[in-house]
């Protein structure tokens, strides 16, 4: 059995958070979805990050990254933002509405706190009621590691890193 690996954190990996304006379901299409996917991908390869997990609901995200440069995470986020903020307007015929409400960032700093979190973004779709189980939501990195990884790694790294404590009502 394979399990996940360890990573020897240097403080530069992040938990991130950002929510619609008064949590509007703004990002409720499918096409916003698969926009802010391809934009995310997009991102994450110009500035170098390392996507370890991701999700998109219709009101929020979470991120799991980790930065080359930590002083490059507003400018990420603010482009992300830009850009699926353009997007979103455009696709409801609104000019200068206010999309996004903000972004919070946690810095991991252990292994455990990693892959619990790196859980709870898989796990987010069926907490918000959107899904039966991860494999049901299309929009998140799940899928990437169920192809990659397989069922039963998953299973392991769900066992040994649970994400009751953060299943509280925190999104």
């Amino acid at each position: 059995m394979h399990h996940p690996p360890h990573l020897y954190l240097d403080h530069t990996w992040y938990f991130i958070t950002a929510s619609t304006l008064r949590h509007a379901e703004l990002l409720a299409t499918d096409q916003v979805k698969s926009y802010f996917q391809t934009k995310l991908r997009e991102l994450v390869g110009e500035f170098g990050i390392t996507l370890r997990a991701w999700v998109v609901l219709n009101n929020h995200y979470h991120l799991l990254l980790k930065l080359q440069r930590s002083h490059d995470l507003p400018r990420f986020t603010a482009r992300l933002h830009g850009a699926t903020s353009r997007c979103i307007n455009q696709q409801d015929a609104i000019t200068g509405r206010q999309v996004w409400h903000n972004y919070w960032d946690t810095c991991i700093r252990t292994e455990r706190d990693l892959w619990a979190r790196f859980n709870y973004v898989h796990f987010n779709p069926v907490k918000h009621g959107y899904a039966q189980q991860p494999l049901d939501w299309p929009f998140s990195s799940y899928h990437y590691y169920l192809r990659t990884k397989g069922a039963e790694w998953l299973d392991d790294c769900c066992a040994r890193y649970p994400v009751v404590d953060f299943m509280r009502g925190d999104e």
